[in-house]
This record gives structure tokens, C-alpha cells and sequence, in this order.
């Protein structure tokens, strides 16, 4: 749920804390979840959300089975036998932490307080609540210009599928659009729009408390011999972390 720039901030803000990672498959791996090809309205996705987001069909992103993945795919890696395997799904790991991060802190504040507006008519608000979020991550790249989606995702050539549920096609379709997305915006709308339903305060706020949330979550994983059926890493942040925001969120 979170949008592609505050992936690709938090992956930044993230590198420094963990030195021995690839950047550039870290960076790619941050985005990869997001990697259906949607249908003509982007509806339904090839592979469903439910593959690359471990969900059950009908659930929402607030219930993501992150840790499921972690235990298939990274628990037993060792960044030493094949660092960029290890960054790659290290940063989709970390992907699907934040889109947790966004559900719960974002996502439930939204609906709650504009609960009139999705109740009369949520297509077309759910609509007007994304040009925000992703008005914000155009504004941030453009006054940001050594943001690591200038310095690496524009310019890298893109990294294999290092899972085996992802498609290379599916990969980098979803690369070269996200590039074009936020490169090649000749109409500057988000210069104009008031931002009501979500601000770049509030979007600092998520992107620095999923970073907290991460660097929490990481420490305690490294220190568990086992999971114990944990399906969620919700289950190891306190409620501070997790609960909706106080209203307002937007300006």
C-alpha cells in the first residue's frame, strides 16, 4: 500500500545500517513486491497481490504474512554465499514490513476519517486520496535530486527475479514504469492539488516510524530460534507503532 518513493526512502535511509548490502538490488528489491502487470484498469494484477504480498484471498494489506516469507526465503540466507540474492530479498522483505506499516498507520486513519466520502462513493475516493500519496513522491524526487531512485533505479540495469514466484517479465514491466512515472511528468498536477488527505508531514512520519518499526523487527528476528507460527511481524511492535494516526493527516 505504501507508495514506490517512500519505499525507495525508507531502502535509502535503511543502507546505512546494514553496510554489507548490494545497493542496487537492495534498491530493487525495495520496489519488487509491486511487481503484477496489471490489467487494462488495474484491477486485478499477474501474479495477484495475494502471491507477491502473502495474503490470503479477501484480505487487505493490513494482515500481510510477512514473516511466512521471511522463513521461506531469507531466514537461512547468509549475505557471504550471494550478497545480491540476500539484499534483493532482504529489501522485499522490508517492502512488505512498511506496506504493513501503511495499512495500519495510513490506510485505517484514512478510511476512518473520510469514512463519509468511501461510504458514498470509494472508487472515486480511494482516487483522489492516491494522486496525494503519489503527488507527495513527486514532489520528493524533484526536490531530492540525489535520491537513490535518480542515482540508481533510473539509470541500473534491471536485476533478475531472485524469487521464484516472480516473473523477470512481471519485474521489469513494473521497473519501467515506475521510472517513466516519476521521470517523465510533463503535466504538473501535483503542484496544484491541496493535499487534504495526506501531507508531507504525516508522509515523513510513516517513512521514519516504518524505518523504527524495520530496525525492530530486524533485531528480534535475528535473535529468535524460531517464529512459533508467527505469521506477522505486527505481532512484535508495541501498539504505539502500529495504531492509526491522529487526525488530521492532510492539510
Amino acid at each position: 500500500m505504501g507508495t514506490w518513493i517512500s519505499h525507495l526512502r525508507i531502502a535509502e535511509n535503511l543502507l546505512p545500517y546494514f553496510p554489507e548490502l548490494d545497493e542496487v538490488t537492495f534498491a530493487f528489491g525495495n520496489l519488487s513486491p509491486d511487481s503484477g502487470i496489471p490489467n487494462a484498469d488495474w484491477t486485478e494484477f499477474d501474479p495477484p497481490k495475494e502471491v507477491t504480498h502473502f495474503l490470503k484471498k479477501g484480505e487487505g494489506e493490513h494482515a500481510i504474512h510477512d514473516l511466512v516469507f521471511y522463513e521461506q526465503y531469507v531466514a537461512d540466507l547468509r549475505p557471504e554465499d550471494d550478497i545480491k540474492l540476500y539484499s534483493f530479498r532482504l529489501g522485499y522483505f522490508f517492502h512488505l514490513i512498511c506496506d504493513l506499516m501503511w495499512a495500519k498507520r495510513i490506510g485505517a486513519a484514512t478510511e476512518r476519517d473520510f469514512k463519509e466520502q468511501f461510504d458514498q462513493n470509494p472508487k472515486e475516493t480511494w482516487g483522489k486520496v492516491k494522486d496525494d500519496w503519489y503527488g507527495l513522491d513527486q514532489l520528493y524526487v524533484r526536490e531530492h535530486p540525489e535520491h537513490i531512485f535518480w542515482r540508481v533505479i533510473l539509470p541500473s540495469p534491471n536485476p533478475p527475479s531472485y524469487l521464484p514466484f516472480v516473473k523477470n517479465e512481471a519485474l521489469h514491466h513494473q521497473y519501467a514504469h515506475i521510472r517513466k512515472f516519476y521521470s517523465q511528468q510533463e503535466d504538473k498536477w501535483f503542484l496544484s492539488i491541496p493535499y487534504h488527505y495526506l501531507n508531507e508531514q504525516t508522509m515523513t512520519r510513516v517513512v521514519n516510524d516504518s524505518i523504527e518499526a524495520i530496525l525492530l523487527i530486524h533485531e528480534k528476528l535475528r535473535s529468535m530460534r524460531s517464529l512459533d507460527g508467527l505469521k506477522s511481524s505486527v505481532s512484535l511492535l508495541t501498539e504505539s507503532l502500529t495504531s492509526p494516526y491522529d487526525a488530521p493527516i492532510g492539510n
